[in-house]
């Protein structure tokens, strides 16, 4: 069986044109943010098409997703990350905490998480993505423009896409995936058992439909049962979505007990992913 990829959609550049352009952000972000399998025939392999971290965190943002210094992922932790299970898990951590910045107006914040990316890349071998764009000085250049630093992250998006699948090692994306995911889970459910919101809880509740997908991406990958344990933590928090109908026309609403029990388990996960 020939490995499946997952690919994350930079359809966040549509959403903000339309959105600069007189329509209404939040309604394009919902119609981008969807996961899509796509299936060949000739080589039995499956495409798991899924939004991107800086999708989720726009949606997040534009429910009511602050900014809270103290709940990403410590920078000093990239020193500890030795196996590259560890290494793609936490990328996508790191790349989330800064598109979490970014989409707060933390420029300098941004700034250092890339500089963590960096770190994190040169043990993954990816450290050309990040060089050939110019990141640091491109954000540098657009502190304060939100606008810009988004159209910067959908741009490295972009670009590890194509990197990854060049190098013919676009399944990695999955699991980096599941960090950048697992981190925006983490902060969503923080942010809201501070301040419960409604909104941001349906957001939290939609990522039934992507979870599920993302866990089918990685069964597919997983010859030699080297993401077991993962798939096993995914499926344990796919629980708390047991009343998630795919076929349903209704609105899927997590209860309040409901979203404190998953935020304990993406909690419970989320630290053993960083290591804290």
């Amino acid at each position: 069986m020939q490995k499946a990829t997952i690919k994350f959609t930079a359809l966040i550049i549509f959403a903000s044109f339309l959105y600069a352009c007189g329509g209404n952000q939040e309604e394009a972000l919902e119609e981008e943010v969807t996961t899509e399998e796509v299936t060949d025939d000739n080589t039995d392999q499956m495409d798991y098409v899924l939004p991107s971290p800086l999708q989720i965190a726009e949606l997040f943002k534009s429910a009511g997703l602050t900014y809270v210094g103290d709940l990403t992922n410590s920078k000093d932790n990239a020193d500890n990350y030795n196996t590259k299970y560890d290494q793609k898990l936490n990328f996508g951590v790191y790349s989330a905490d800064m598109a979490y910045c970014i989409m707060n107006s933390q420029t300098q914040e941004s700034i250092n998480y890339l500089s963590t990316l960096k770190k994190v890349s040169e043990k993954l071998w990816m450290t050309d993505i990040l060089n050939s764009m110019g990141l640091s000085k491109r954000l540098e250049a657009n502190i304060g423009n939100e606008d810009s630093l988004t159209y910067i992250m959908a741009d490295l998006q972009m670009q590890m896409d194509d990197y990854l699948d060049e190098n013919g090692m676009g399944y990695t994306g999955s699991i980096i995936f599941a960090g950048a995911w697992i981190e925006t889970m983490y902060l969503g459910a923080k942010v809201n058992e501070a301040n419960e919101n409604p909104k941001l809880i349906s957001r939290i509740s939609e990522q039934a439909f992507i979870l599920e997908s993302l866990i089918a991406s990685i069964k597919q990958n997983d010859d030699d049962n080297e993401f077991e344990d993962l798939i096993a933590d995914l499926e344990n928090i796919n629980k708390h979505f047991d009343g998630f109908d795919n076929d349903s026309d209704e609105d899927y609403v997590l209860s309040a007990e409901a979203v404190k029990s998953l935020s304990v388990d993406i909690t419970a996960l989320r630290t053993k992913i960083i290591g804290e």
